[in-house]
Formats: structure tokens, sequence, C-alpha cells
């Protein structure tokens, strides 16, 4: 019975010293809230931040298809050019690009089913 005791008041112990780091933590908050102003932006920064985002995407959107449509216009007239003044060249350089797209295809496959 004397055990016991001695384990409930080490117990309470603990209890009261576990409470009075509870009331430390508390208290640190409460001190923190009171000195730390909390700023809320108003909803016009917000919008202001959605709208340069959305025009800073357009120009990029813009710039890209310009780019796309360049570069396409370019590869469609040098193949057809090719296509229509100089047939040989346009089927050799057809051949070369099927045979270069077989072979990474296969050298790609082949190292992806063996781990590297």
């Amino acid at each position: 019975m004397v055990n016991r005791k001695v384990l409930q008041l080490e117990q309470d112990h603990q209890d009261e010293q576990l409470l009075a780091a509870v009331k430390v933590i508390e208290d640190g908050w409460e001190t923190l809230e009171e000195n730390v102003p909390v700023y809320t932006p108003d909803l016009q920064f917000f919008e202001n931040l959605v709208a340069e985002q959305k025009q800073v995407m357009k120009r990029k959107l813009i710039r890209e298809l310009a780019i796309f449509t360049v570069a396409a216009l370019l590869i469609v007239t040098s193949v057809l050019f090719m296509l229509y003044q100089v047939p040989s060249v346009f089927f050799i350089l057809q051949g070369v690009v099927t045979v270069f797209i077989m072979a990474y295809s296969t050298v790609s496959f082949v190292k992806q089913v063996n781990g590297t």
C-alpha cells in the first residue's frame, strides 16, 4: 500500500509540472498574439495581383503562338518546296527520318526494359 502512495505522489507531481508547462505555453501564445499585428490585405490587392498575372500569361501565350506559327510555316514551306522542286531529296529525307524514329524508339524501349 505504501508503494501505491509513492507512485500516486510522483504522478501528481508530474501532472503539476505538465499543467505548469501548458500554462507557460498558453501565456506565450497570448503574448505573441498581442504583440504581433495581424494584417489581412484588402480585396483590391488580390484582384490587382490576378489581373497582372492574367496579362503576363496572355503575353506569354501570344509570344508562344507566334513562335509556333513561324516555325510551322517554315517547316511546311521547306517540305513543300523540297517535294515540288527536289523530290528525290524529299523522299531521301523521309526515309532518313523514318529510320531515325524507328531506331530511337527501339533504343528507348530497350533502355526502359533493361532499367537503365
